[in-house]
């Protein structure tokens, strides 16, 4: 029989498992409605264009376009023409553009939102990487390192990490377990390409980060963080 922190620790499992798959099927959910929305916009595009054309076929019945003069050469109404015809399809087509130009660009940021959706995979190993990152309880408040540097494109700099930043924690490490700067090139290479969490004081106030180690530069001897640290 399972004792009843085994029991927890299942129950705790079940209910994340159960919020992973409800949170991807209210994406899925929401991916079908854009792609839905945006095939009802196409369609409300396509119906503009063969009113258009209804529009542009009196035009050409009057053998003029949408800049042709509407009066001769003594100021009055063509007579070879049905000029209200004309006038009105004109400002139909003008008004019907606009319409079908705001449906495009409808259409287009829809689509660009579901391409932009990350696929259900790649949300299951980010979820359950961030319900994997490492409780911590600091032993103390202070700081053991000190970021000297960042360089820009830097896991250290996407993360987060700023120039004099005085480093609290990092993963599990912290005033009261710290040694030596090696740990942390340790803890780094334990956890390429995977999320830590850091907290530094910045302006006199905790900063909580999350940091994905890994390599970045074509250099070997770039470590997997892109940033220089010095003992406090």
């Amino acid at each position: 029989a399972g004792t009843g922190s085994d029991d927890d620790n299942e129950d705790s499992r079940c209910f994340l498992n159960l919020f992973f798959l409800q949170y991807i099927l209210f994406d899925c959910f929401n991916c079908r409605m854009s792609l839905a929305d945006a095939k009802k916009l196409m369609e409300e595009r396509d119906q503009l264009d063969r009113e258009i054309a209804e529009q542009e076929a009196v035009l050409q019945a009057n053998n003029v376009d949408m800049k042709s003069d509407l009066i001769d050469a003594e100021g009055f109404p063509r007579a070879d023409i049905d000029v209200y015809s004309v006038r009105h399809a004109r400002s139909t087509i003008i008004r019907l553009r606009n319409d079908r130009e705001k449906l495009t660009n409808q259409i287009g940021e829809m689509i660009s939102e579901v391409h932009e959706m990350p696929s259900n995979e790649e949300k299951m190993e980010e979820e359950g990487e961030r319900h994997e990152i490492k409780l911590v309880h600091r032993t103390s408040n202070d700081p053991f390192v000190k970021v000297q540097g960042v360089s820009a494109g830097s896991p250290a700099d996407l993360g987060g990490i700023k120039k004099d930043d005085l480093i609290i924690q990092f993963d599990v490490l912290h005033k009261g377990n710290y040694t030596q700067l090696k740990q942390l090139a340790l803890l780094c290479k334990e956890n390429e390409d995977k999320t830590i969490r850091v907290t530094v004081i910045r302006d006199e106030r905790p900063v909580r980060l999350e940091i994905r180690p890994r390599k970045w530069s074509a250099d070997p001897k770039i470590g997997l963080l892109g940033c220089a640290l010095i003992p406090v």
